[in-house]
């Protein structure tokens, strides 16, 4: 969990003996260390205007644990493993019925656990992906970087 300035972990979440473990396991410990981190900007420094931008929150934070592991841990090789995780998982549950916005209006504080699913990670970090990817790595940093700039401290809507 993040707070401003602070992360906590439960101890399976970062404690790992590296002798011991198996690649999965390192990966995984990699992965919520990035996702927690990125929390740090994307709900701290900028936060959601409402819960209807959940997204903002764990879709940037989704995509950016797959890049904090890529360069500590290029041999895990895990922008593949994105694609058969992330990325479609979130196209099987968007292609349901039952599926929902990636956007989801949310009218009182009791519908708040319903939007904490794949939809807003999985989802959200594929479209951050996919826009990163269209226009290229230089502008979507700089893109990044105004968008941190003008909502620090402030709230931000999709």
């Amino acid at each position: 969990m993040e707070n401003w300035g602070l992360v906590t972990y439960r101890e399976t979440a970062l404690l790992i003996d590296p002798k011991n473990s198996c690649s999965s396991s390192r990966q995984w410990v990699a992965l919520v260390v990035g996702h927690e981190l990125a929390h740090q900007w994307f709900g701290n420094l900028v936060t959601m205007e409402w819960w209807t931008h959940l997204w903002l929150n764990e879709g940037f934070a989704s995509w950016i644990e797959y890049l904090c592991v890529d360069h500590c841990f290029p041999e895990y090789d895990i922008w593949t493993q994105f694609v058969s995780a992330d990325y479609t998982r979130a196209q099987e549950l968007d292609a349901l019925d039952n599926s929902h916005p990636i956007e989801v209006s949310v009218g009182h504080p009791s519908e708040v656990d319903e939007i904490f699913d794949a939809i807003s990670y999985s989802k959200g970090a594929s479209v951050i992906r996919m826009l990163h990817d269209y226009i290229g790595d230089k502008d979507f940093k700089k893109g990044m970087n105004m968008y941190l700039t003008k909502f620090q401290q402030k709230n931000a809507a999709t």
